[in-house]
């Protein structure tokens, strides 16, 4: 082939490569990608119940790039996350699974998620992920993306909330595909949340859960996660204390979180019951209109321990639209 010719194929293979990301620059890029924040076990749920909350990871000025096909570039300002960019990877395993080709983007990443805090922070991130995939190309099945997420996450729970928000339930079946369900939190019930500023890796927080259980223990935590369930379907919020104890992994993690020892003997008005938020080390309280009161009670802990915290008074973030 003379050089010309080469020359010419060349352009012509190059218009074919850039003409499959036409269909990026009509319509635009979203405006921004929002996910949630959640807390996920709600004390005896482990791995199965989580709720989305009112603290989120957001993508922004997302820009298209169809001249570097493939390339992932973020601002994430003066707070760039250390270890993996979880964002990064969702995009990454939605891409291999799908096939469907991406353009290159650039974008702004805010979270007001604690990172290594137990509210979700990596599970928002790989399902903001997927979303910035899907934007890009088509959506996707719920199953499957769960099916991805609990691949990465390692657990299906924090990873349902962020993608359906409300209050979820999963299901890791034998053969690794996750039923979900999600529905409405009771918007008149709020989370105090205390984050002691002492990081704790959810991978060793797994570690010190024991692997087997007594059977009078499993009873336990089944009877009280049902409980719980029942109890926010039907307004009995009395109950809501006794529905939230667990025997599985918060007495495990209590040397390891500041305060929880403390958090879950708490018997005030203002609180409605007390768990450990995901891995921890965040303590949530639930309360009903009364959220100041239990912000001085859980801040009162932290304050007797000399540990300098954070205090979050949180809402339900909603169920997404069917």
């Amino acid at each position: 082939m003379s050089e010309e010719a080469e020359a010419t194929s060349t352009r012509h293979a190059n218009r074919r490569e850039m003409s499959r990301y036409d269909g990026w620059l009509m319509p635009s890029p979203p405006d921004a990608i929002v996910v949630p924040g959640s807390i996920s076990n709600l004390g005896p749920g482990f791995d199965a119940l989580s709720v989305a909350v009112s603290v989120y990871l957001r993508l922004t000025n997302i820009e298209v790039r169809p001249e570097s096909p493939g390339t992932l570039e973020m601002d994430f300002g003066a707070t760039t996350p250390p270890g993996e960019n979880r964002i990064a990877t969702g995009f990454r395993h939605a891409q291999a699974h799908f096939g469907d080709a991406a353009p290159g983007l650039r974008l702004t990443v805010h979270s007001d998620i604690p990172m290594r805090a137990g509210l979700g922070s990596s599970a928002a991130a790989t399902i903001a992920g997927f979303k910035l995939y899907e934007a890009m190309t088509k959506p996707r099945p719920v199953e499957d993306l769960m099916v991805l997420a609990t691949e990465i996450e390692g657990h299906p729970d924090n990873a349902a909330a962020a993608l359906l928000g409300g209050l979820t339930l999963s299901c890791q079946q034998a053969d690794g595909h996750v039923l979900t369900s999600s529905w409405e939190w009771p918007a008149d019930i709020q989370f105090v949340v205390g984050t002691p500023h002492a990081e704790l890796e959810t991978a060793f927080a797994r570690t010190v859960v024991p692997r087997e259980v007594p059977l009078k223990d499993a009873i336990f935590n089944l009877q009280r996660a049902l409980l719980l369930v029942r109890s926010l379907e039907t307004g009995r919020y009395e109950h809501l204390r006794e529905a939230m104890a667990d025997r599985w992994h918060q007495p495990a993690r209590a040397k390891y979180v500041p305060g929880l020892a403390e958090a879950l003997a708490l018997d005030h008005p203002a609180v409605l019951g007390v768990c450990l938020s995901g891995a921890g080390p965040s303590i949530a309280v639930l309360t009903r209109g009364r959220a100041a009161e239990a912000e001085v009670l859980l801040g009162g802990i932290y304050s007797q321990l000399g540990v300098p915290y954070t205090m979050r008074t949180l809402a339900p973030h909603p169920p997404a639209a069917s």
